[in-house]
């Protein structure tokens, strides 16, 4: 029994993740070179900034904007999933 709950688990995450990236891909360039640089790669504002060309506040704005998306992205994502289901 616990192997089929962990089995149903990892789906679970699976599918959270083939959404968080769906969703990630659906930024505009910007946020989303924003948000996975500093998400995923550990970049630092600075750093960002001066990878991009992007001023400090243009960065911090993408990332913010980037955020906000994704979060209306996969709770839309999520809606459907439920309707489908």
């Amino acid at each position: 029994p616990g192997d089929e709950a962990d089995l149903d688990e990892r789906m679970v995450s699976d599918q959270m993740l083939d959404r968080l990236e769906a969703a990630i891909n659906d930024l505009n360039l910007e946020q989303k070179l924003c948000v996975t640089s500093f998400y995923l790669n550990k970049l630092s504002y600075q750093e960002i900034s001066a990878k991009t060309g992007l001023n400090m506040m243009q960065v911090k704005s993408h990332i913010q904007n980037g955020k906000r998306n994704l979060r209306i992205a996969l709770a839309m994502k999520a809606q459907q999933h439920h309707v489908n289901q």
